[in-house]
């Protein structure tokens, strides 16, 4: 059991550490009373729209929870081919399904309320130097990635450890409740559900609260010549509370999604292969593998994040991968260790399964620097076709977020077959399969650094807000230093997205297998870890097309409904501006109630219709079912999985590298690139520079894409297995 107690151990160190550097920032320097009151005024839209949005994510939560419940309910012969009575896994996992709606909206509130204090303190630092605005902005992104990370683990190894007991587990004989290991995960998998559920109606609200905000202010600013973040501007603070909201809760809510089915694909992963394979330890040590190297990788990334320093004279980001280099270093020596303990002979080509994973996530990361960064061809080139107007700054960007979305790609899937290659030398029945799942787990491992540094841009881009509103223009040393900072964090954000997906296509892997194996299984057919699906009927084609064309729907609902916001706020904007008085400060209130409204309105119906789809699909089709072929239901649903898990991938990564492309080409533009965000005349008259407002286009367009449309598709791609994981016995 020494597996359990060190995967609590990891849990509680990260929760922790996570209020250490919580304790650490908010006892950083008082800012200024003017910067100070900006603050409260962002702190308090983020809250109280945190707080309608929770309540809408714990209705909606529920009455999913009881539909799960019901449905168990109402099957019969679940225990045929399950140890676990119906009734019992219907209460589990109605029970694992609230815990991880619960722990997604837990994360999301400590991520806004970190955010929104972190980005206040980081402003303040900027006054003294770049390092302290960098450190403290990383370690505030840090309290919400510890506590992410640190919550899967309690969540996952505490729900683990109640089934366990319930059965004698910690009992004088647990016989009974080691045999019933390799079914446990099938038991807790309502906590990826809950998990992915309640993320994914966090990010369709929160992305249309942020970018609906943000396009407006832009929008309406510059329609009105207001300089951006002027609080003549009403949208401003709502645009500046949406990065709490938009960015930092709903990234941090969609990346515990991902560590929750990334470690419970490889759970059953682990099951399967100690179900068909003599000799293995146990199927404690094969099941709980993937938890004990996530605790590793929790205390890795601690050290990773307190490492981060920089200077004036250096590139900021190098100080984000010195950081990353450490946290690998560090990881891979706890999956080692992990890997000797409890994977037995075969450790050896496990471990470099881990390292292939390891390394993936430090190149994934390079991979997105160099096609997001100011300093490299991509980001230049986008710049220089701006000179060329809206138009061609529209081309090239998509152009390079095409090119940008293959790299990635095509690393993961050499990172795949690398670890299977691996695993299947080690003789196991599955052991291809099981070695993506340690690849998978290496990878997972740098997941608490990687989301501080998501958390960090979302933190700079308030700051850098914050001070422009304040002391800005008195000091615009301090503006440059959050302008750099900006860009540093534009680029870290959209490495974790890359990361993400590269994470999610793993995971999305390792899920599909396990539903396929499971399903013959109980449909008593001879199975094989793998993917064995039969392509000889129409029925799975169109299951295909039904995944695909549900990435595309939501991608569209997600555009339209921060368009359909946007126009509202646009039109509050010019009502306010209409004859304003001298010093007229803009009234928020009127723009924070009809984005709240429009944003909790269209975060519902896309939620409920995606997780119904695929429920739907099986059911219909398992009427369909032929003695020739009695799973065709669970095959079509298999194919709508891998069908809508590659078209999420590659929309999830083009949104999201177009879009960071084409903000940190305005970013290069605004460092005086090109002329820079103003010509000055020799009379010294300054005039807007058409090359920067053709930027400005590319902004605007690719915001909407990489901050809600893509997010929404990557929680999209977890949410489709686990959904199909917890309703599998209705397809059979």
């Amino acid at each position: 059991m020494t597996e359990l107690a060190l995967i609590f151990g990891g849990g509680l160190l990260g929760l922790a550490f996570a209020a250490y550097l919580a304790r650490w920032v908010v006892l950083r320097p008082l800012p200024e009373p003017e910067v100070a009151r900006v603050a409260s005024l962002i702190q308090g839209v983020a809250e109280a729209f945190f707080r309608r949005q929770s309540g809408v994510i714990g209705a909606v939560s529920a009455a999913a929870g009881g539909a799960i419940f019901l449905a168990y309910g109402l099957l019969r012969g679940a225990g045929e081919k399950n140890p676990v009575p119906a009734l019992e896994l219907g209460v589990w996992l109605t029970v694992s399904f609230a815990i991880g709606a619960a722990s997604s909206v837990a994360t999301g509130r400590i991520a806004t309320w970190t955010a929104t204090r972190t980005s206040t303190k980081a402003a303040s630092g900027a006054r003294r130097s770049l390092d302290l605005a960098l450190q403290i902005a990383m370690r505030g992104g840090a309290v919400s990635a510890l506590f992410v990370a640190g919550i899967s683990l309690l969540g996952l190894g505490g729900l683990f450890s109640a089934v366990f007991a319930l059965h004698g587990g910690f009992g004088a004989e647990p016989g009974e409740a080691l045999a019933l290991v390799p079914t446990l995960p099938w038991v807790i998998a309502g906590y990826p559900l809950g998990a992915s559920f309640a993320a994914l109606l966090a990010q369709l609200g929160g992305g249309t609260f942020a970018k609906a905000a943000d396009l407006g202010a832009d929008i309406a600013g510059a329609e009105l010549g207001l300089a951006d973040d002027d609080l003549q501007n009403p949208a401003t603070l709502v645009d500046l509370a949406g990065d709490a909201v938009g960015d930092a809760a709903a990234r941090a809510a969609g990346l515990l999604a991902t560590i929750a089915a990334e470690s419970m694909g490889a759970m059953v992963v682990g099951a399967m292969v100690f179900r068909v394979n003599e000799g293995l330890p146990s199927a404690l040590a094969l099941v709980l593998f993937p938890l004990v190297a996530c605790s590793f990788g929790l205390v890795a990334a601690v050290f990773g994040v307190m490492v981060v320093r920089t200077d004036d004279r250096e590139n900021a980001f190098n100080a984000l991968v010195r950081g990353i280099y450490i946290t690998a270093l560090l990881h891979a020596v706890g999956v080692a260790g992990a890997a000797k303990w409890l994977l037995g002979e075969h450790w050896i080509a496990l471990f470099a399964c881990g390292c292939i994973g390891i390394g993936s996530g430090v190149l994934l990361l390079h991979i997105t620097q160099y096609y997001t960064e100011q300093r490299y061809r991509p980001v230049r080139e986008v710049a220089e076709a701006a000179r060329g107007g809206p138009a061609l700054i529209t081309l090239r960007g998509l152009s390079i977020g095409l090119e940008s979305s293959v790299t990635p790609l095509i690393l993961v899937v050499l990172a795949a077959f690398g670890a299977y290659w691996l695993g299947a030398r080690t003789g196991l029945v599955g052991g291809g399969l099981f070695g993506i799942a340690v690849a998978a787990m290496g990878l997972l491992g740098i997941s608490g650094y990687m989301l501080a540094m998501d958390a960090l841009g979302s933190i700079v881009d308030s700051a850098g807000g914050i001070v422009a509103v304040t002391v800005g223009r008195e000091r615009p040393d301090v503006r440059g230093r959050t302008l750099v900072l900006d860009a540093v964090g534009n680029t870290a954000k959209a490495a974790t997205k890359v990361y993400a997906s590269g994470a999610t296509a793993l995971a999305s892997v390792l899920l599909i297998a396990a539903y396929l194996d499971e399903s013959r299984r109980r449909a008593n057919l001879p199975s094989q870890p793998g993917f064995t699906v039969r392509l000889d009927g129409p029925e799975v084609y169109l299951g295909a097309l039904v995944g695909i064309l549900l990435v595309l729907w939501l991608a569209g609902r997600c555009i339209r409904s921060v368009l359909q916001a946007v126009r509202r706020v646009v039109d509050e904007v010019r009502r306010q501006a209409t004859n304003p008085p001298p010093g007229f400060i803009g009234d928020h209130e009127p723009c924070v109630e009809m984005v709240s409204r429009a944003a909790l309105r269209q975060m519902i119906w896309p939620a409920v219709i995606s997780a119904s789809a695929p429920i739907a699909v099986g059911l219909v089709l398992r009427f369909a079912r032929t003695e020739d072929n009695p799973l065709v239901a669970v095959d079509s649903v298999a194919a709508l999985l891998v069908a809508g898990t590659v078209a999420g991938v590659l929309g999830s990564l083009l949104l999201g590298s177009t879009g960071a492309t084409w903000d940190n080409a305005k970013k290069y533009i605004v460092t005086g690139a090109h002329g820079g965000r103003y010509l000055v005349d020799e009379a010294g008259a300054r005039a807007d520079n058409p090359t920067y407002g053709a930027a400005a286009v590319g902004d605007a367009v690719g915001d909407p894409l990489k901050d809600a449309a893509g997010p929404a598709i990557h929680v999209l791609v977890k949410l489709l297995p686990a959904v199909t994981i917890v309703f599998l016995p209705f397809f059979i």
